[in-house]
């Protein structure tokens, strides 16, 4: 079970194995993204530029290898994340490996179904032409928006386990992050994917069906497999 929304976090007891995870995740995310820190950068600011909108999108030039290692890597901080958040429950798993398993495949299938609709959708929607974004292009700026967040988060859930900072600062700090990278997609939606021929009921359906409603269904399945394992 997750802790009170008032609670404040115990002393964690978790095995060598889980420390050594967390470490080895961030340390490989530093690493693979480190060197394109300032790209990550601009990406990031391009964003939220809504004065001055950008008809196209910025990520980092990373290789494919690269991209699908940040990818499951960010899997892996979010399961690290969920577990140090539930650790202090009832049902806690003492040495955290468990839970931190569980929810790493969870968040991998959530995001890897979403990330193949993406693909599928923009697929046809180029072929049509109703919108002139390389896919590919598309792909690789959600990735960014997602292993920039899930970066943020692992600091976070450090820090909580590290620190005995109280626990309830980081599902704060996660919803603060995820409001505004789902902020930025929607900008970058409807100034790149459909800033010409597409109309307004084109924009909300795919708004609606790519960043709306992932977040409803994402809630109800953690809310049904949270303190379940």
């Amino acid at each position: 079970m997750p802790v009170a929304l008032l609670g404040l976090s115990d002393t964690l007891q978790v095995s060598d194995w889980f420390l050594t995870s967390v470490i080895l995740t961030l340390l490989i995310m530093l690493l693979i993204m480190g060197p394109h820190r300032y790209a990550y950068l601009e990406s990031v600011s391009s964003m939220f530029r809504f004065k001055n909108p950008d008809g196209d999108v910025s990520y980092p030039l990373l290789s494919t290898l690269g991209y699908l290692l940040v990818f499951v890597l960010s899997c892996m901080s979010i399961g690290i994340a969920f577990s140090v958040y539930s650790a202090t429950g009832a049902d806690g798993d003492p040495t955290m490996m468990q839970p931190f398993l569980w929810y790493s495949l969870f968040a991998l299938a959530c995001l890897s179904v979403r990330l193949l609709l993406i693909t599928s959708i923009n697929k046809v929607l180029y072929n049509r032409q109703v919108i002139t974004l390389k896919p590919g292009r598309w792909n690789c700026f959600f990735l960014m928006t997602v292993s920039v967040s899930s970066l943020f988060i692992l600091m976070v859930s450090m820090l909580v386990l590290f620190l005995d900072l109280p626990v309830i600062i980081l599902p704060v700090f996660a919803s603060l992050i995820r409001i505004l990278a789902v902020t930025g997609r929607f900008f970058k939606i409807k100034t790149t994917l459909f800033k010409n021929k597409s109309s307004n009921s084109g924009f909300i359906l795919y708004l609606c069906t790519f960043e709306i409603a992932p977040i409803y269904l994402e809630y109800v399945l953690s809310d049904i497999l949270f303190g379940q394992i």
